[in-house]
Parts: C-alpha cells; sequence; structure tokens
C-alpha cells in the first residue's frame, strides 16, 4: 500500500478535513482531491497511481496529478535510499511512501 504524508500542517487539514478541502478549494475540486488521496492509499506503489491517474514525473523524484478543473497536487517520493532504475530515473514501481508537498491552480 502506497503511505500518503504531508508537507505543512496546512496541506494535511486540506486532505484530511473535507471541510477544509471545500473551503479552500470550493465542494467539486475537494471531492476530487480526496478521491485521488483514497486511490493513492489504495495503490501499491507510486507506479500504479501514476499509471491509474495520468500522473506527471516531473523529474528527479517529483510527480504531479491534475483534480478539479485547475488544480494539480505536487508530490514527492520520500525514504531514505529511494531505488533507481540504472539511468538514474526513481524506480516508481518501488516506491511506495510519497509527499504532498504543493496544492496549486
Amino acid at each position: 500500500m502506497l503511505n500518503v504524508s504531508y508537507g505543512t500542517k496546512q496541506l494535511r487539514a486540506v486532505c484530511t478535513r473535507i471541510e477544509e478541502a471545500q473551503a479552500q478549494l470550493g465542494p467539486g475540486p475537494a471531492a476530487e482531491l480526496h478521491e485521488l488521496l483514497a486511490e493513492a492509499e489504495s495503490s501499491l506503489t507510486a507506479a500504479e497511481l501514476i499509471e491509474f491517474r495520468d500522473g506527471e514525473i516531473l523529474g528527479g523524484d517529483s510527480l504531479s496529478f491534475s483534480f478539479g478543473a485547475h488544480y494539480r497536487a505536487a508530490f514527492k517520493a520520500v525514504g531514505d535510499n529511494l531505488p533507481h532504475e540504472e539511468d538514474g530515473s526513481v524506480a516508481w514501481g518501488q516506491v511506495r511512501r510519497i509527499m504532498l508537498i504543493e496544492i496549486s491552480p
């Protein structure tokens, strides 16, 4: 199971309290964000989530997903000794921990 953590207390509040998400993002985007997070937590690895949600690898250890009509959620892989492919890129199929670092319009 993919473990999701949050980079700030504010992100944690938006992601764990639907009322906070609705106040900041609106009802539709709040529901979609919470759906994205539920899908993340039900995925076995980051690669599975990337494939299922058509995520975008941003380079290095970061990736993002769109939700709502105008929002993106940016994550980074976390953990000691991140797994890497032979070309040096992150081996997303082995990543089981990601951190939400930003929600942007």
